[in-house]
C-alpha cells in the first residue's frame, strides 16, 4: 500500500477466527469432573452433567430427568435442561466475552489448528504479561513476542507514574507471526501469585483493508436497567455492555470490488475488527452492523464501518 496520507493511520482490517476445541489445542486448565450425561440416569432438578462431545454443561430443570438429550432441549426435551455454557478450560473460545478461564499464576495453551494464525488478539485479561511463542516441527522457535506487559500508564505526570494505582489492560494484540501452517503456537498468560484469567482469544490470519481517519467514534451501550422509584431514588439492575466502533477507512480505489467482498463473507459471525495496529481502544470483537462505500475510478474510496461488541459482564 501506498504512504499513509496525513491524519490516517496504518492498519485497520479482522482477524476471522480460528475454531478451537481439544482436538487441536492443549491448555494447562484441567478438564471438568462432572458426569458426562447418560440415557439411562435418572436426575434430579438442578444436577449437572457435560456433554462429552460439545462440553457444554447442562442443568436439570426436573426430578426424574430420564433419557431426554441435553443437546435436544430445544426440541423433544423442551424444558429438561438448561445450558449453561462449555466448561471452564474452553472458555476462552466460545466466542463470547462474558465467560472467563482461570488459573492460578499461569494459562499456557497450544495451538494446533494446521492452519496459518499471523495475529492473535486477547480479550478480558487479568494478567502481569502475555508471552507468545511459535515453534516449527523443522525450524524451531521461529517467533517470541516476550513478555508484553499488561501495565497500563499511569498518568502524564510524574507524580502519577509513583503514586496513582497500578492498572492493567484487558485487551492485546499480537501481530506478526511468521505464516506457518503446521507449526504451534503457545500462548502464555502470566500473573504470578495471583489468578490469571482471560475472557477469549482469537487467533487466525489478519486481513488489512486500509487506513483508519483519524476520528474514528468509539462508545459502549449500557444493558442494566436505571429508573426512579416514587421519591426519586434510583433504581439499578445490573446488566451487561457492549462497545461500538465507528470507522472511516481510507482503501485503494481499485480495491472497493475486492474489500467488499472481503467484509460481505464475514457479516453473519463475530469478528476481530482492528481500527489501527497499536491503539487497543479501536479493537474490538463484535459484528458488522454498516457498511458504505464511496466510490471512485482512481485513487481512494472511502469505507464507512459500524461495529457492534459481544456483551461484557463484570
Amino acid at each position: 500500500m501506498s504512504e499513509t496520507p496525513k491524519g490516517y493511520t496504518r492498519g485497520m482490517g479482522f482477524i476471522a477466527p480460528i475454531a478451537f476445541t481439544p482436538a487441536n489445542m492443549v491448555i494447562n486448565v484441567a478438564a471438568s469432573t462432572l458426569p458426562v450425561w447418560a440415557a439411562a440416569t435418572s436426575y434430579a432438578s438442578g444436577v449437572q452433567v457435560i456433554d462429552g462431545a460439545s462440553r457444554i454443561i447442562y442443568r436439570s430443570l426436573k426430578d426424574n430427568n430420564v433419557g431426554n438429550a441435553p443437546a435436544l432441549s430445544g426440541t423433544t426435551s423442551a424444558g429438561a435442561w438448561q445450558a449453561i455454557g462449555v466448561e471452564e478450560r474452553l472458555r476462552m473460545f466460545d466466542a463470547s466475552l462474558g465467560s472467563y478461564t482461570e488459573r492460578a499464576d499461569l494459562i499456557e495453551v497450544q495451538l494446533k489448528p494446521g492452519r496459518v494464525i499471523t495475529d492473535i488478539a486477547l480479550f478480558g485479561v487479568r494478567a502481569t504479561s502475555v508471552q507468545v511463542v511459535m515453534i516449527d516441527a523443522n525450524d524451531g522457535q521461529v517467533f517470541d513476542s516476550e513478555d508484553v506487559s499488561m501495565l497500563r500508564p499511569s498518568g502524564n505526570s510524574h507524580w502519577g507514574y509513583f503514586f496513582n494505582p497500578i492498572e492493567r489492560d484487558e485487551r492485546l494484540l499480537i501481530s506478526g507471526l511468521p505464516a506457518y501452517t503446521q507449526a504451534t503456537t503457545i500462548v502464555r498468560i502470566k500473573s504470578p501469585g495471583a489468578i490469571a484469567r482471560c475472557g477469549e482469544i482469537v487467533a487466525g490470519r489478519a486481513v488489512w483493508l486500509g487506513n483508519t481517519y483519524w476520528r474514528p467514534s468509539i462508545g459502549f451501550d449500557e444493558f442494566g436497567e436505571k429508573k426512579r422509584d416514587a421519591w426519586g431514588g434510583w433504581m439499578v439492575t445490573d446488566g451487561a455492555y457492549s462497545d461500538w466502533m465507528k470507522l472511516q477507512v481510507l482503501v485503494q480505489g481499485t480495491q472497493y470490488e475486492r474489500t467488499r467482498a472481503q467484509v460481505v463473507a464475514f457479516r453473519k459471525r463475530p469478528i476481530v475488527w482492528i481500527g489501527a495496529r497499536g491503539v487497543t481502544a479501536l479493537m474490538t470483537y463484535g459484528y458488522l452492523m454498516g457498511f458504505a462505500q464511496v466510490l471512485v475510478t482512481h485513487g481512494i474510496s472511502d469505507c464507512d464501518l459500524t461495529i457492534n461488541g459481544l456483551e461484557i459482564t463484570t
